[in-house]
């Protein structure tokens, strides 16, 4: 749920109302903050139409050409696309009987005639299959869920696809609508057709694959263990619907505790606010009921409490939300990691809203089984950074880290990052930085035997007619140690910079060693506004732009994509509306831009060899020392002058080994072990 397989990079709306570019300092403080109306902040009922659908992408195509008014010395016009689509709408999904990520397209349409098609394609992209089914002239709504597979059927070698299909019978409006999962295979015949909003395919611990499916009606939710060899053998869980109401998190979640494999369910014990007086019921507890995968019934219920009611602020609704912690589930559910004991921890957190001030705040918690607080986090919370996808990610040899973003309505005052698990705090950035306005776009790199703290700044640089966005460098302790300048228009109104695991690793771009930011920025000439993606070493070193004030339309997204086996190797960028598009065309772009030897590297007199029947790389030159890091920028091995690096227990696959020499000179080659 919290991480995909794409690594997108959307831009900016073509709508922008800015009335000032970044180079128009104000006297700004606090990083501005996007708050929900006071609707969204009391209905928190969970999209079950949305969870675990395959991301869709549409309105398509692409140009390369330099934005104008900028004044950049290179452009990337001699890049070529390996492969063009022209369909509706494209996206991946996993199949999980082999982990390989899939790409395909989607094409609908709705009222007479209405039809689903779908096309899977090569890495390449050729076409591999294809299939063209009909619809219910009702439909209004055709999602992919993003899992695929061809086991969840006996003797069948097809992949199975569920697509999630919305639409009316007898009638329109709520009464009338109708969420069904239809199970097709891959030639175009419907297998099944369940009633439910979301649905996944999972491979358990013990291999077997499993389907489940969920869907929600006025009175209750429901979860379903679905076989389609015999349909007899569907089991169901249900839930009082009021129960769920005002959860702020993700319901479900699955986890392998004690050898056995369980999907939670999580909800309230009792109704938790009265709908008609919004009293809050100090009653209630938080229940994660562990359902079994095999018996599919429950067969644990933790009940914890629900933190924050106060007696003298009783219209402060204090709402669980559970799953958006961290990066990932690792702290969610656990034992030992926060304290020795054997008793269950789990980290969730208490959505504050306050009725009478329109105000919001976040809090967090770990709570044993017996619902003892262990640890928390209370204070003017904004956001985790994981709530809004805000991550730092994880590094060889250091703590994890997680950012808390502080402040009030009017903005964020402090960026806090703390270690985890022990939650102590490591540094507090104020959002007005030695006199830098920060942004949310930040992440950390390692840097020798620690990091670096990176930034994007919410102002611009202007020397003559050159322009830049800033990028700034911090140490542990807030000290500035590099500022990166890279070439923008003068006329951006919004600068982002990508600063996430992917686009920060040095190795994907092109052989050297040095980071390329990935970045979009929006400017506006003559009123109109577009969008420009470019990737740049600094301000002396662009090394592509696709811009988007061109005939073929505006870029609306970009970003990297990876092939079947999971590896990015690959750059899309899209464009849709304004500036007259006539088509839906997405282009593709290999990755690297520049290709390293492999395995065998003779330049200038230094050579690196790997050697499979004895399993070490061999480095036949002087050199002082060796990072070794696998192809998504993990260290794998660093040391000293040694001729031999031995490979014992490393996973198959791309490694990038990098030397450096006594006089600062780097030497970087890609090794495959096989």
């Amino acid at each position: 749920m919290k991480k995909t397989f794409i690594l997108l990079a959307t831009l900016f709306g073509i709508s922008s109302t800015y009335a000032q570019t970044i180079f128009d300092k104000s006297s700004k403080n606090l990083i501005e903050r996007v708050s929900n109306n006071n609707e969204d902040k009391l209905n928190k009922k969970f999209d079950l139409v949305s969870y675990n659908k395959a991301k869709m992408f549409s309105s398509p195509s692409e140009a390369l050409e330099s934005t104008a008014g900028s004044s950049f010395n290179k452009s990337a016009d001699d890049l070529k696309p390996f492969a063009t689509i022209d369909i509706q709408g494209w996206g991946y999904a996993n199949n999980v009987d082999n982990g390989e990520t899939l790409f395909f397209g989607a094409e609908y349409k709705f009222k007479a005639g209405a039809y689903f098609a779908f096309t899977l394609y090569t890495d390449d992209l050729k076409i591999d299959k294809q299939f063209k089914i009909d619809i219910p002239e009702t439909a209004n709504r055709v999602q992919v869920v993003s899992n695929f597979s061809s086991k969840v059927l006996d003797n069948n070698n097809k992949l199975i696809i569920p697509i999630y299909v919305h639409y009316f019978e007898g009638g329109q409006g709520p009464d009338f609508q109708k969420h069904a999962i239809w199970f097709v295979s891959e030639t175009g015949e419907i297998i099944s057709k369940v009633e439910s909003a979301g649905a996944e395919i999972i491979v358990d611990s013990k291999g077997k694959t499993n389907i489940f499916t969920y869907g929600d009606t006025n009175t209750e939710y429901f979860l379903n263990k679905i076989d389609l060899n015999n349909s007899a053998n569907n089991k169901q869980v249900t839930i009082n619907a009021d129960l769920v109401n005002y959860f702020a998190g993700i319901p479900i979640v699955h986890k392998n505790l004690n050898g056995k494999d369980y999907i939670v369910f999580n909800h309230y014990t009792e109704r938790l606010v009265d709908n008609n007086t919004m009293e809050f019921n100090e009653k209630a507890k938080y229940a994660m009921d562990f359902i079994n995968y095999d018996t599919f019934t429950i067969e644990k219920t933790y009940k914890l409490p629900v933190i924050g009611f106060d007696q003298e602020n009783p219209y402060t609704i204090p709402m669980v939300t559970y799953g958006m912690f961290y990066n990932d589930d690792k702290y969610d559910i656990t034992q030992t990691t926060f304290n020795t004991d054997s008793k269950i921890e789990f980290l969730y957190g208490t959505y504050f809203y306050n009725m009478i001030l329109d105000s919001e705040w976040y809090n967090y918690y770990v709570v044993n089984e017996d619902g003892v607080i262990i640890k928390k986090l209370e204070e003017e919370i904004v956001n985790a950074g994981a709530e809004i996808g805000v991550t730092l990610q994880e590094l060889p040899n250091q703590k994890d880290q997680v950012a808390m973003l502080v402040g009030g309505k009017e903005g964020i005052s402090n960026i806090k990052i703390y270690n985890l698990p022990e939650f102590d705090l490591v540094y507090d950035f104020s959002a007005l930085h030695n006199e830098d306005l920060l942004s949310l776009n930040f992440n950390r790199i390692t840097n020798d035997n620690s990091y670096n703290y990176l930034f994007g700044l919410n102002f611009g640089e202007l020397e003559g007619e050159n322009a830049y966005g800033i990028v700034k460098h911090y140490d542990p302790k807030g000290k500035e140690v590099k500022k990166v300048r890279l070439p923008i228009s003068n006329k951006t109104e919004n600068f982002s910079p990508f600063l996430t695991s992917a686009t920060l690793n040095p190795y994907i771009i092109n052989s050297d060693d040095k980071i390329e930011y990935i970045y979009a920025y929006q400017d506006k000439i003559n009123n109109k506004a577009a969008n420009t993606y470019a990737i740049a070493q600094d301000e002396n070193n662009l090394v592509a732009l696709f811009g988007g004030r061109t005939e073929k339309g505006n870029v609306t997204g970009a970003g990297y994509l990876s092939n079947r086996k999971g590896k990015i190797d690959r750059i899309y960028t899209y464009y849709g509306s304004d500036y007259s598009a006539t088509s839906y065309l997405t282009e593709f772009y290999k990755l690297p831009l520049e290709t390293l030897a492999v395995n065998d590297v003779t330049k200038n007199n230094q050579s690196i060899k790997y050697l499979k029947n004895i399993k070490e790389i061999r480095i036949d030159y002087d050199y002082q020392t060796y990072q070794v890091y696998s192809i998504d920028g993990k260290l794998i091995s660093n040391g000293n002058t040694v001729k031999t690096i031995f490979t014992n227990g490393w996973n198959k696959g791309i490694y990038i080994i990098k030397t450096i020499d006594k006089l600062g000179k780097s030497n970087t080659a890609k090794i495959v072990i096989f």
